[in-house]
């Protein structure tokens, strides 16, 4: 491999390329692969008192979270909207271990779960 092929495949796995986003006519997001779960963040991870969640689209108080456990177990926290775009979600109490965040928002079709680690 040439040093501008090992370049590349770094860029790649950093995330250095972000993807494109475009607006429709109704006001809706997509990226050119149409999925808006990539452009969602959830920091810090892992998450040791609270979980953020940035979302790309400004409807974070009418988006549904759901924070399950690794057994599927629904777990009810307690959460803040920061703003139109991010939700804290305190985790402060969870024990240790992974858990799973789904996230549906009507508004602009994004459907998606994500995994993050509480320290």
């Amino acid at each position: 491999m040439k040093i501008s092929s090992y370049i590349l495949v770094f860029g790649l796995v950093l995330g250095l390329s972000a993807p494109a986003v475009s607006q429709t006519a109704d006001g809706s997001l997509y990226t050119e692969s149409g999925q808006l779960d990539r452009l969602v963040q959830l920091y810090p991870n892992p998450a040791t008192e609270y979980l953020s969640v940035k979302l790309p689209t400004p409807h974070a108080a009418s988006a549904k979270l759901a924070m399950h456990s690794v057994i599927g177990n629904v777990l009810n926290l307690d959460r803040e909207f920061v703003d139109d775009y991010e939700v804290r979600i305190r985790v402060k109490d969870l024990p240790s271990g992974y858990y799973f965040l789904s996230i549906k928002d009507e508004e602009s079709g994004l459907k998606a779960t994500y995994k993050f680690l509480k320290r």
